[in-house]
């Protein structure tokens, strides 16, 4: 049996909404919604779906920028609840963030060297010449040259910065990555670029990855599993090979018609994405039934009546759709 780095279980973050003079709750924000999955060391597991899902959100649940609801973190075998302030603090240098927005990631007034070197500060590491050595280094490993440790972000490319982020989360050797849509904001050259980097460096140092994207074109070559998100909840989950040739979700289906590829391109043929038009139901007032009956061609009155539940099709391989 395969030793997991992390596992969730029934994670949920709801946000009451409160108006008035008394500030009364007039409703209940389901941003996260009875999330589970869990990755195995030196895999990566690829979360996708589309904007305003709660994919960034659970991030921050994991990295403890957001208290749960309701649920359990799991690392390395030990519930995030019963571990001490030590245990978290040590748990917070085995797991790192690299965030979206490359530039807002990093400090403005902070060349790159005191970017990098802040978190090995921060955690009782005294020797400068010890500091400087392991920043040169990783900067290597992620292909900067330790020139440009004297720059400040506004001075390097998109693609620049977002290395800087990686050895950032890189300096304190970290078991486990956490990306939030780390190559959303580059070209499609420097996407491969990253993306490779990333492979190379978790073939390296054997990390594990939790990688958000919203396109499953990104994840193809990178993602050992795959979970499908949309509106707080996990509609399917399997195997990156078991997504590609077999997906059953009505959704998972829609997510692999619209990525983009060059066949498309060079066919300049429209496609049909079986999808109402209509936007991601809104958290705060989702609908009955499947959240998905909204904008799914293949949905009726039970599936606008009765919640699906999450089954087992093949070894693996979990769906939560009446229609299958």
């Amino acid at each position: 049996m395969e030793e997991s780095i992390l596992e969730i279980r029934n994670l949920k973050k709801h946000y009451p909404i409160r108006k008035g003079l008394f500030n009364k709750l007039v409703a209940t924000k389901y941003v996260v919604d009875g999330v589970s999955f869990k990755i195995n060391k030196g895999e990566t597991l690829a979360l996708v779906g589309e904007s305003g899902c709660g994919k960034s959100v659970l991030l921050r649940l994991l990295v403890g920028l957001e208290n749960l609801t309701e649920g359990e973190i799991i690392f390395a075998g030990k519930k995030l609840s019963e571990m001490t302030a030590l245990e978290r603090k040590l748990l917070q240098q085995k797991q790192q963030l690299i965030f979206q927005d490359s530039l807002g990631a990093l400090h403005p007034r902070f060349i790159v060297q005191e970017s990098l070197e802040e978190p090995l500060i921060i955690n009782g590491m005294k020797d400068k010449n010890k500091r400087l050595q392991i920043i040169h280094e990783t900067m290597n490993k992620v292909g900067l040259d330790p020139k440009y440790c004297t720059r400040y972000p506004h001075e390097l490319s998109g693609g620049q910065r977002q290395r800087v982020n990686i050895a950032r989360a890189l300096v304190e050797r970290p078991e486990l990555i956490l990306a939030d849509e780390p190559i959303s904001a580059l070209d499609v050259s420097l996407q491969a670029q990253v993306l490779n980097l990333l492979m190379d460096l978790q073939e390296e140092y054997n990390l594990s990855m939790l990688f958000v994207a919203h396109d499953l074109a990104v994840v193809r070559q990178i993602a050992n599993h795959i979970v499908i998100m949309y509106c707080g909840k996990i509609l399917e989950s399997a195997s990156s090979a078991e997504i590609y040739e077999n997906a059953k979700h009505p959704y998972t289906n829609v997510l692999l018609k619209s990525a983009p590829s060059i066949k498309k391109g060079i066919s300049d043929e429209g496609f049909n994405l079986d999808l109402k038009v209509g936007d991601t139901p809104d958290p705060a007032n989702p609908p009955t039934g499947c959240l998905f009956h909204t904008r799914c061609m293949e949905a009726d009155e039970y599936c606008m009546r009765e919640i699906p539940h999450n089954k087992e099709i093949a070894p693996g391989h979990f769906v939560c759709c009446h229609k299958i």
